[in-house]
């Protein structure tokens, strides 16, 4: 099935809708520790806008890392009590930003760096199927002949 222009602002506008109401819902569970995840979050939001893949494979890597980086600083927020001195002093932190950014851009790498070891990978498989097939080839042209080589003629 085939999609048409028509149909594209209709799925992003409900993609919208949904990225609202999980950012409401987001606000009123984790209530101040919300804009620390936000802002944390932020290169995973990135990453979903540029995604255009249905199954959102890029989103889902970037996020899951991205994730990965501030799970443990919402943890130390939520124990503190979700206070804003608490989100205050993490984001004055450098090192919680670097922790952060750095797990989204190691998704990122992933995202750009898989693709190419998975061509090298392939490459080497295939490569391994040609020989095979060669020393194949030559076993038959050694019971048959040179006949069996030879291209119609």
């Amino acid at each position: 099935m085939e999609q048409t222009t028509s149909d594209i602002p209709i799925k992003s506008k409900k993609r919208f809708r949904i990225l609202i109401v999980i950012c409401a819902i987001s606000a009123v569970v984790l209530k101040l520790s919300f804009i620390f995840f936000f802002i944390g979050m932020f290169p995973a939001m990135v990453a979903y806008v540029i995604d255009h893949d249905k199954n959102k494979y890029i989103f889902s890597t970037v996020a899951a890392l991205n994730f990965a980086g501030v799970f443990p600083h919402m943890m130390d927020i939520y124990i503190q009590g979700g206070t804003f001195n608490a989100i205050k002093e993490k984001l004055i932190d450098a090192m919680v930003w670097f922790e952060m950014y750095s797990a989204a851009a190691m998704g990122w790498a992933i995202v750009w760096v898989s693709p190419i070891i998975a061509a090298m990978a392939l490459e080497g498989v295939y490569k391994g199927r040609i020989l095979h097939m060669e020393n194949i080839q030559k076993k038959v042209e050694e019971d048959w002949g040179p006949e069996v080589t030879r291209r119609g003629n």
